[in-house]
C-alpha cells in the first residue's frame, strides 16, 4: 500500500505542476491578452512552431503594417497570426514571414482579432494543445488526485496509534 501512495503522491506533484502551468499560461486573459498556439511554421524564425503567444485587440486605426496581427480565416474557426504587409482603403494584406509570397486572403478590419504582444512562450504550445485536444485526461487526473487525498488521509498502523496520556 505504501508504494501505492507514494506514486500516487508522485503523479499528483506532476499534476500540480502542469495544472499551473496552464493556469500561468491563461492568466494573461485577465488583462484582455488571449493566447493562441502556433501551430504552422509559416512565421518562423519570429514565432517557432509550438509556442503560445498572446494578442489582444484594438482599434482600426492603430493597425499599421509591420504589425503581426491574429485574424479569422473565412471558416471563422481557424485563427492565423501574420505581418500586415499593405493597408489600402480597408483592404489588409498578410504574410508569413517564412512564406514566399502574400497571404490570397484580402482582410478587414472584420477579421482581425487583434495585434500580437511580442510575447511568445516557446515550446509550450504542444503541452497546451495536448491538453485541449485530449480532455478525457481531466477524468483521470481528477481520479489521481481523489486517490491522492484519500490515501494521505488513510492512517498508518505505526502513525496512527492513540497514546494513552496518563
Amino acid at each position: 500500500m505504501e508504494i501505492i501512495k507514494k506514486i500516487i503522491h508522485f503523479l499528483s506533484n506532476i499534476i500540480y505542476i502542469l495544472i499551473t502551468l496552464y493556469v500561468i499560461i491563461c492568466l494573461p486573459m485577465l488583462f484582455n491578452y488571449k493566447p493562441l498556439v502556433v501551430l504552422s511554421g509559416s512565421m518562423e524564425p519570429t514565432l517557432p512552431t509550438g509556442s503560445v503567444i498572446y494578442y489582444h485587440p484594438v482599434e482600426e486605426s492603430d493597425l499599421k503594417v509591420g504589425d503581426i496581427v491574429t485574424f479569422k480565416l473565412k471558416d471563422n474557426k481557424t485563427l492565423v497570426s501574420h505581418r500586415i504587409t499593405s493597408i489600402n482603403n480597408g483592404i489588409i494584406q498578410t504574410k508569413g514571414d517564412a512564406n514566399n509570397s502574400v497571404d490570397s486572403l484580402d482582410l478587414t478590419y472584420s477579421s482581425i482579432m487583434g495585434v500580437d504582444s511580442n510575447i511568445y512562450i516557446p515550446y509550450v504550445g504542444y503541452f497546451i494543445q495536448f491538453v485541449n485536444e485530449h480532455l478525457y485526461l481531466v477524468a483521470i487526473v481528477v481520479t489521481i488526485l481523489v486517490l491522492e487525498f484519500l490515501l494521505s488521509n488513510i492512517i498508518d498502523d505505526k502513525k496512527g496509534d492513540i497514546k494513552d496520556e496518563k
